[in-house]
C-alpha cells in the first residue's frame, strides 16, 4: 500500500496482515513440523521396500528424509521471523512507506513459497497413502491472501493491478519452483549411489541445484525491491528469470525424466518476457520511487 490508498482500506489490509503475522507465528511452524513425522515414517518404509528389493533409488530416498527434515522446519521458523517483522513494521505500511510495502510483501512470501514446496513431498508420501487435505494449503493461505490484499489495494488504474498482479504472482510462483526443483537435484546429486564420481546425466545437478537456488534468492529479493518500488527490482527480476530460464532448461535438457525442469524453465521464460514487453516494463519503472 502507498500513501494515496484510502485510509478505511489501510486500516482493511493492516488488520488482515496483523492476523497473518500472528498466524505465521502460532501457527505455521506448528504445522509445518508436525507434517515432518508422518512424511519420514512412510518414507523410510519405502526405503526398507526398496533395499528388500535392490531398488538403486534407496539412496535418492534416504537422502530426501533429511531434506525433509531439515527444510519443513526451516521453512517453519523462517515464517515465524517473518510474523515478527510483520508486527515490527505494519505502522509503516499503513503509513505507505514503500520500504515496508515492500517488507511485508517479502514476509508474506515466506510462507506461501515454503506451503508450496511442502505439499508435493506430503502428496507423494501421506496423501496418497491416506488421502486427506494438505496441511501446507493452510500455510500458503496465510501469506497469499495479505500478499494479494497489499498488492491489490494501492489506488492506481486496473493496468496497473493487473501488472502487479501478474508479476508478483510470478515471482512468488517461479522463486518457489526454483528452489523445489533446486532441492530436487541437490538430491540426486549427493544421493547418488557412485558419489563422489559423476555419473552419465548427473553432473549437470550442480549446475541445477545451485543456479536454481540462486535464482531463487534472486527472485525473493525481487519481490521486496519491486514491491519497495525500487527500479533494482526490475533488473533482479529480469536476472532471476533468466536464470531460472537457462538453468532449469539445461538440466531438463540432459535429464529429462519429469517435466519440473521445464515447467521452471517456462516460468522464467514468462517473467523474461513479460518484463520485456512495454506494457509492463513501463508501468513497472515508471511506478519507482527511485
Amino acid at each position: 500500500m502507498l500513501q494515496q490508498t484510502k485510509v478505511q482500506t489501510r486500516k482493511t489490509v493492516v488488520a488482515v496482515v496483523i492476523i497473518a503475522a500472528l498466524l505465521m507465528i502460532a501457527l505455521v511452524p506448528f504445522i509445518a513440523f508436525d507434517m515432518v513425522n508422518p512424511i519420514l515414517t512412510n518414507q523410510l518404509e519405502r526405503i526398507e521396500q526398496f533395499t528388500a528389493d535392490g531398488n538403486p533409488k534407496a539412496p535418492l530416498l534416504t537422502l530426501t528424509t533429511w531434506l525433509v527434515s531439515f527444510f519443513y522446519p526451516f521453512w517453519g521458523t523462517m515464517s515465524v521471523i517473518g510474523g515478527i517483522a510483520l508486527l515490527v513494521v505494519v505502522k509503516k505500511l499503513f503509513d505507505g512507506k514503500p520500504w515496508a510495502r515492500g517488507l511485508s510483501l517479502l514476509c508474506l512470501a515466506v510462507p506461501s513459497m515454503g506451503g508450496a514446496y511442502m505439499i508435493v513431498p506430503w502428496m507423494n508420501f501421506v496423501g496418497s497413502k491416506e488421502g486427506g487435505f494438505p496441511p501446507a494449503v493452510f500455510i500458503m493461505a496465510i501469506g497469499l491472501i495479505p500478499y494479494f490484499m497489499i498488492l491489490l489495494a494501492d489506488k492506481g488504474d486496473v493496468k496497473q493491478k493487473v501488472v502487479d498482479f501478474l508479476v508478483f504472482l510470478m515471482l512468488g510462483v517461479t522463486a518457489a519452483e526454483a528452489f523445489a526443483n533446486g532441492h530436487a537435484a541437490f538430491r540426486i546429486l549427493f544421493g547418488h549411489l557412485k558419489r563422489p564420481l559423476f555419473a552419465d546425466g548427473i553432473a549437470i545437478t550442480y549446475f541445477g541445484w545451485l543456479g536454481l537456488w540462486v535464482s531463487a534468492g534472486l527472485l525473493i529479493a525481487a519481490i521486496y525491491k519491486l514491491g519497495a518500488r525500487q527500479k533494482s527490482g526490475y533488473y533482479l527480476t529480469v536476472i532471476g528469470g533468466l536464470v531460472s530460464l537457462i538453468v532449469s532448461g539445461a538440466t531438463h535438457y540432459v535429464r529429462h525424466v519429469t517435466f519440473d525442469y521445464a515447467l521452471g524453465a517456462l516460468m522464467g521464460l514468462s517473467l523474461v518476457v513479460m518484463l520485456i514487453i512495454p506494457f509492463f516494463k513501463d508501468r513497472l519503472l515508471t511506478a519507482s520511487v527511485e
